[in-house]
């Protein structure tokens, strides 16, 4: 890619936002790990304190004192106060903070936000998901939520040190308040593929890196082993956007629920997750969405979710139908048949053997090898940028995949991260489905918020232009659950992931890793599977937690 002189943290298409360096500058109030939700993994920031209040309505943090911003100038409970009143602009509100009932209150050193309902399950965006603001820059973001910053002010360790388009250099905050950083300076390096991105690691250019590195054990992991690691846990559900506004780009069928449906469970799992992904990320084997095995407790006990998707497309065969508990109808054939749809001309369907094929390419060229319906056939591409070598070949696997299934798949690509971050978060806009990473979290609350959640503006659900009443009104008796009621909670989150399974506004199909592949050769204390002490990607919020647990190799 290449960079863009801007460091606004609440811009989507920042420099800053796009790799995900907002934290180094600009912190959160607490780092919570996002791969355990005990209470280990909550770590104070720059706050020491926070209590529910109200019912769980509003929330009191005490803030760190002695904290300077890099310009010198002290931080305190009034720019808290004003950063998140900043987000009572919707557009500035990128980060999926609650509505909030009336303005922050400040009382000594204590800030308390009001929100209109009770937030139990809004501690990670409130709290970890927000980056802290100078007063004065955020009163000006409250106006103009995309402005420019060319120069970021913030508390963390690292302040800007220059800026170029191929590469940003970090210097450490002198005044610090959480000591000095162990690293001598950060280089932010633009680096435009998943494969060059491999190669600066070999050469010693690179020592962590977020993101898919092809054939990483071999290219990389193997040819020095006590110095190249990698470690990729399970951090988020991998879906497919379906893009349901009018004027979608002519996309037909997938308004509705049953052709969704039938996409999802005509994807081959195996092939996204081994030939995709290079077997780094795991097939997706819930229609519920959640995060597995990670979140297996919030599963229903009847078994009904649990490995209900094919991971090797099309129609199981029957024993692996018995042995994944499918339910009736749970394939493509049935699905589409049961919904008014007309099979191709010259399909074969076997219901003895379980398999189905159309007979040809449904390509738009012959209707006859496509599922048709009042004159229509099933039809859309998928939308991801090139530069993401891992989702584009997943775009072009399940092109090739559906269309043997009767259904017009095709491929669109992005040029880059910005174009496509713009497209698909614009309302209206005429892409049809994309490849898109989960917001992962420890907690089933914060995927299905932001699949679900008609009243956020910046929820995938206003994106897509999908709303669902049951999962609006799911979501606010989720927020409003003690999470210690588990009597209460458990139905709620089941109810969530029957309407992801039943209506599938978003398609599950792999289970995101938290890339992370990384040098010791310099630096020690690395998360890893032998110490995960935190979500291990190099990106926010968490950068500032794990580059001050590193130590320089003497």
């Amino acid at each position: 890619m290449t960079f863009s002189e801007d460091f606004n943290p609440y811009d989507g298409n920042s420099v800053s936002s796009s790799m995900g360096v907002r934290s180094i500058v600009n912190e959160p109030l607490y780092e919570f790990d996002q791969l355990d939700a005990t209470s280990a993994g909550t770590h104070p920031w720059l706050a020491t304190a926070y209590q529910f209040q109200n019912g769980g309505k509003d929330l009191q943090v005490t803030i760190r004192q002695n904290v300077k911003f890099t310009d010198g100038s002290a931080f305190g409970p009034a720019d808290v106060a004003a950063t998140f009143k900043a987000f009572e602009n919707p557009k500035a509100n990128t980060r999926g903070v609650p509505e909030q009932a009336s303005d922050p209150t400040v009382s000594g050193n204590n800030v308390t936000f009001h929100f209109k309902s009770a937030q139990y399950t809004g501690l990670f965006n409130i709290l970890s998901n927000t980056f802290m603001l100078k007063a004065s820059v955020a009163n000006q973001i409250a106006q103009n939520p995309t402005m420019t910053i060319k120069k970021p002010i913030g508390t963390g360790p690292f302040m800007l040190d220059s800026y170029s388009s191929s590469v940003i250099k970090w210097k450490p905050n002198p005044s610090y308040w959480g000591g000095t950083p162990p690293e001598s300076a950060i280089w932010t390096p633009a680096i435009a593929t998943n494969a060059a991105a491999s190669d600066a690691l070999v050469s010693g250019q690179l020592d962590w890196a977020g993101n898919d590195i092809p054939n990483v054990y071999a290219n990389y992991v193997n040819l020095n082993p006590q110095t190249n690691h990698a470690w990729f846990a399970a951090g988020s559900t991998v879906t497919l956007w379906f893009n349901l506004n009018p004027g979608n780009g002519g996309a037909t069928g997938i308004d509705e629920a049953a052709v969704r449906k039938a996409v999802s469970y005509g994807v081959d799992r195996n092939a996204l997750a081994l030939l995709g992904e290079s077997g780094y990320e795991q097939p997706a084997s819930s229609s519920s969405g959640l995060i597995l095995p990670n979140q297996k407790t919030f599963l229903p006990a009847d078994g009904s979710l649990a490995n209900d998707l094919s991971t090797s497309g099309s129609v199981p065969d029957a024993a692996t139908a018995k042995a994944q508990k499918l339910p009736d109808g749970a394939d493509v054939y049935d699905i589409l048949k049961n919904a008014g749809w007309a099979p191709p001309a010259s399909s074969r369907y076997d219901s003895a053997a379980g398999t189905f094929k159309s007979g040809g390419n449904c390509d738009g060229t012959n209707h006859a090898n496509c599922w048709t319906k009042g004159g229509k056939i099933i039809k859309f591409s998928v939308y991801d940028p090139v530069p993401f070598s891992d989702y584009w070949e997943n775009a072009a696997l399940m092109s090739q995949e559906l269309q043997t299934l009767g259904m017009d798949v095709t491929t669109k690509p992005a040029q880059g991260y910005s174009d496509w971050n713009t497209n698909i978060t614009s309302v209206p806009s005429a892409w049809q489905t994309a490849i898109h990473w989960g917001n992962g979290g420890s907690i089933p609350y914060i995927q299905y918020q932001n699949w679900f959640d008609s009243t956020d503006a910046n929820s995938v659900a206003h994106y897509i232009g999908w709303s669902n009443a049951d999962a609006d009104a799911a979501l606010r008796k989720y927020e409003s659950t003690n999470p210690d009621d588990t009597a209460s909670l458990m139905p709620v989150v089941q109810q969530l992931e029957k309407i992801m399974a039943t209506e599938v506004p978003e398609a599950p199909l792999l289970y995101g890793a938290d890339w992370n592949v990384f040098s010791s050769a310099k630096y020690t204390g690395w998360p890893n599977q032998s110490h995960p002490y935190m979500n291990p990607s190099p990106s926010d919020p968490q950068m500032p937690y794990i580059l001050m647990q590193l130590k320089p190799v003497s």
